[in-house]
């Protein structure tokens, strides 16, 4: 990923987190690049959002990322595997996909053909892929000087998660990156995390 991302509307109240979202930006692109031979047609766009909860839960909306039926899964993220089972996250990260080319996407991925009217399969593959990208992150965070990461298994939505999903209940913003492929916008990552300490 090169330094001429777009940034929008970045206060720059979190500069920790738009250093982690310009990692996870590199993660997507490499994944995409390496697994499918995909390349991105723009420089991802990193906008900083406020983050509205309820019950100590991130609300989430896929219907609002691309106006249309959407697939969306999300990991968390933690210091240990003993935090993780308490549910105690350091951040969160959502990739959201529109249900129209998750089928394309897998494929291009060498996952195989999936039957995109299948919900429970479509939730699946959202997840694999958001794996995928947490997979790389946490690698690409270790490659920078953090510390590794611990990784929830995910969880999978279309269109609403109606009780939200688990993340830092002290953060209050969070960055979402969007990603184009052959001029559209085909993919929506966000993602929240507390300040994290390098080696």
């Amino acid at each position: 990923m090169s330094s001429s991302s777009k940034v929008l509307a970045f206060s720059g109240a979190n500069r920790n987190l738009y250093d982690m979202s310009m990692i996870l930006a590199t993660s997507v692109s490499k994944m995409l690049r390496v697994k499918g031979d995909i390349y991105l047609s723009s420089e991802p766009a990193i906008k900083e959002r406020r983050i509205v909860q309820f019950a100590r839960r991130m609300r989430v909306d896929g219907l609002e990322k691309f106006g249309s039926r959407t697939v969306f899964s999300s990991v968390t993220f933690h210091l240990d595997r003993e935090l993780m089972e308490q549910g105690k996250a350091l951040g969160a990260l959502i990739v959201y996909i529109p249900v129209d080319y998750i089928a394309r996407l897998m494929w291009l991925l060498e996952y195989g053909r999936i039957d995109e009217d299948d919900e429970l399969v479509v939730m699946d593959a959202c997840g694999t892929i958001t794996n995928l990208v947490a997979g790389y992150f946490v690698k690409e965070l270790s490659a920078n000087g953090y510390i590794f990461l611990e990784m929830s298994h995910f969880e999978s939505f279309i269109n609403t998660a109606i009780n939200g999903v688990n993340f830092s209940s002290d953060q209050d913003v969070k960055d979402e990156i969007e990603f184009f492929i052959k001029g559209d916008k085909k993919i929506v990552a966000e993602l929240t995390m507390k300040p994290l300490q390098r080696y």
